[in-house]
């Protein structure tokens, strides 16, 4: 609900399951007829080939587009009659089967639809009024589907097998050390696929570049003819192709019928690195310091630089590791593989996902000495660092980086009390300042606080419009998003009123200028600028992503630049809450010029939406433009280009490494987007040298500040106080004229 600003409802496209009413294909607004038909084999492929022309259908398998022809109905319309005409409400989207129709706009002919040509897409999207007539030319037969038809058909085949598939994975010894959102991403990629009885599956000296899981049946491995042994359920094969370009060195033919889940190098590397097996050491070494008393107190940015300054070593049974009379501030390690003992008493001091020697690099042990060797128990790997590396990591010696942290934590619950303490304020202690804007469903204004001084800011939202639309959800929605939030970057929610005759929400006043108004402002952002807005988004987009919330409308108009440069999210209005663990959604919603391709395509989607639209500002920061639909108005063209349309960049733009963060972004694979963490995003080479931890403190020298003529001035402030009108007596009025006059 944008409310903020007088900006273009239309931009926000909703399809609200909850208004529409269709059960059994009955009450569909088009004139047409329902009629009994048996779909056979020759039908159904008839219907797939004709959804495979439309981008709405591209990213459909050929068993979900099975699934959607299933669904289908079959109908007659009469010679003459208009199967639906211009500004009519949609439904449903056809598929000539015998007859022929045409297509007007504004009374003007436009095309002849004919038999295998599909129409009215759009309307499985979402619930928009017909953008043209459509007339039969004679008696007309047709496929048709409904909206809600549609949804359910694609949704639930999804979210099943998705579920399945990362159900599965929990149980596959390969995925064993990788983290809970790197086996959301591998499910949501893995292919099911069907082989048969003495089918060869792979063949011995072939080239490899996929893995395999057993889901259901039994394999049996050759080589030479030789019969090696037997898979079953949860059994892989085809590991080494993940890792090298090899030749498979054995045979693997299905024993019986068999489903296997298959995934390639090339997508597991888009998702994990070209080095899979360091990504799962890396997990090790993750979760090793979030485990550590003393280490887990060091930020994620910090402990993420520290983790890449590591390095692996191999080491033999009995190798020594430190001498016994050396400094013990010599290093920091992790075990990633094997055991580590002190050598004379045999004391097992760290095993597998363990530090060692953390405490020595305080001040306080800094002249210690080794009363042992330390050598290894078993063959293993460790990952080590000296000292003087870990003070460069971390930015300083443990115990001042820590007590730096502790400040920052401090800052952050200043920042709760805050919040906290305007809770408490009550709506007949708020003074009128100055009305701000008028949004789509009432005011928005500037007050102050009485009590404390306070200025906050006021939206209005209209009883009667918000029952008239049905957005009661919608509302409630935003205030229990709100009411989680915590973070510098995003506006600060207080609390809500109601009265007679509307709902309010007091939230956190924000004196700044739009980013939307200062990107125009500026001109083409420089790489410095486009960094520290593209930054702020992404902590914005990992917070939500920690709070299991999607917002769904990432884009310039919902941030400002505050009176000190720094970007606010003040916008929520349709963001998700996800309740359950499978975090997929399937409400076609958002801004047409924002949105991933994946929620044009109804196949679901989750958090990694936000991503793309941060990759479409990163574009439109550096080239000036969006990359998908600049030049057009109609969402079905601006939907038909994120789809179809590869990204082209202006012959001016030649920065590389923001040419592969935009790629990385707008990739059609979702779990590519964030490049296997957060903290490999925000570790990419365009951020190379960008201090994420000074963004984090908001302390970045040199920002775009807000010229203070656009500004609301300490004077402004003054002169409103001086005519002391309280908030209530402000909207009495308002009310009044709107009634009276």
């Amino acid at each position: 609900m944008d409310i903020d600003d007088n900006k273009n409802e239309e931009e926000i496209i909703q399809a609200d399951d909850s208004n529409e009413q269709i059960i059994g294909n009955k009450n569909l607004p088009e004139n047409m007829k329902i009629v009994e038909f048996k779909q056979g084999l020759g039908e159904t492929s008839f219907i797939i080939q004709s959804l495979k022309l439309h981008f709405i259908f591209y990213n459909l398998n050929e068993e979900e587009l099975t699934q959607v022809a299933n669904k289908m109905f079959y109908c007659e319309a009469q010679s003459g009659t208009y199967l639906f005409r211009q500004g009519d409400q949609a439904e449903c989207f056809f598929i000539v089967h015998r007859g022929s129709l045409g297509v007007t706009v504004d009374d003007i002919p436009k095309r002849e639809l004919r038999v295998g040509e599909g129409f009215g897409e759009l309307a499985l999207l979402y619930n928009a009024p017909r953008s043209a007539s459509v007339k039969c030319f004679e008696n007309c037969y047709l496929f048709g589907i409904d909206r809600i038809s549609f949804r359910r058909a694609v949704e639930e085949k999804i979210l099943q097998e998705y579920e399945n598939n990362r159900k599965f994975l929990e149980n596959v010894r390969f995925f064993y050390d990788l983290s809970n959102e790197q086996k959301d991403a591998i499910a949501s990629i893995l292919q099911p696929m069907k082989f048969y009885r003495q089918q060869v599956i792979i063949n011995e000296g072939d080239p490899g570049s996929s893995f395999y899981i057993i889901k259901e049946g039994s394999a049996l491995v050759t080589k030479n003819g030789k019969e090696i042994k037997k898979l079953h359920k949860g059994d892989t094969f085809g590991e080494q192709s993940l890792f090298y370009n090899t030749i498979r060195q054995m045979t693997v033919k299905a024993e019986d019928d068999i489903t296997c889940l298959v995934v390639g190098r090339d997508a597991l590397t888009k998702l994990l690195g070209d080095q899979i097996h360091i990504v799962t050491f890396k997990n090790i070494l993750k979760w090793a310091f979030e485990k550590n008393a003393l280490l887990q107190k060091l930020t994620k940015t910090q402990i993420e630089k520290t983790i890449n300054q590591l390095k692996l070593i191999l080491y033999r049974a009995g190798d020594i590791i430190l001498k016994k009379g050396t400094s013990a501030q010599q290093k920091i390690f992790v075990v990633v593989e094997g055991c580590v003992k002190k050598n004379k008493s045999g004391i097992v001091i760290a095993t597998k996902g363990q530090i060692w020697g953390e405490e020595y690099f305080l001040l306080v042990n800094k002249n210690k000495l080794m009363d042992d060797d330390i050598v290894m128990e078993t063959d293993g790997v460790l990952a080590e660092m000296t000292n003087d590396n870990f003070i460069d990591s971390i930015g300083g010696s443990l115990e001042d980086v820590i007590k730096k942290n502790e400040k920052q934590y401090d800052k952050k619950m200043k920042y709760q009390n805050k919040q906290n303490n305007n809770a408490q304020i009550k709506k007949t202690d708020l003074i009128f300042i100055k009305l701000l804007a008028v949004g789509q469903f009432g005011p928005v204004y500037l007050v102050k606080a009485k009590s404390n001084q306070q200025l906050c800011t006021l939206k209005t939202y209209n009883k009667s419009d918000i029952k008239q639309y049905q957005l009661e959800k919608f509302f409630e929605s935003e205030k229990q998003v709100l009411q989680q939030l915590n973070s510098p970057f995003i506006i600060q929610f207080y609390r809500t009123y109601q009265d007679d005759y509307d709902l309010y929400l007091l939230l956190e006043y924000v004196n700044g200028k739009e980013l939307y108004d200062v990107i125009r402002d500026i001109g083409l952002l420089s790489n410095y600028d486009s960094q520290l807005y593209i930054a702020s988004m992404i902590l914005i987009a990992e917070y939500f992503y920690k709070l299991k919330i999607i917002h769904r409308d990432f884009k310039p108009e919902n941030f400002m630049v505050d009176s000190r440069g720094y970007l606010k999210l003040i916008d929520v209005g349709i963001a998700k809450p996800f309740k359950s663990d499978n975090n997929r959604t399937f409400t076609i919603i958002g801004t047409p010029y924002y949105m991933a391709p994946e929620i044009i395509c109804g196949k679901g989607y989750n958090y990694l939406i936000d991503l793309w639209s941060i990759g479409i500002c990163l574009y439109e920061f550096l080239c000036g433009y969006v990359p998908f639909g600049e030049d057009a108005e109609d969402p079905y063209e601006i939907y038909e280009q994120i789809i179809k349309n590869d990204i082209s960049y202006p012959e001016y733009f030649k920065e590389k490494k923001a040419k592969k963060l935009i790629e990385q972004l707008l990739s059609k694979i979702p779990e590519v987007r964030l490049g296997n963490s957060f903290a490999n995003l925000k570790g990419h080479q365009w951020f190379e040298n960008f201090d994420w931890d000074k963004l984090i403190e908001q302390d970045i020298p040199n920002r775009y500040i807000p010229p203070q003529d656009q500004l609301i001035t300490s004077l402004d402030i003054k002169q409103a106080d001086q005519q002391y009108r309280m908030i209530d007596d402000e909207i009495k009025v308002r009310i009044f004229m709107i009634i009276f006059v």
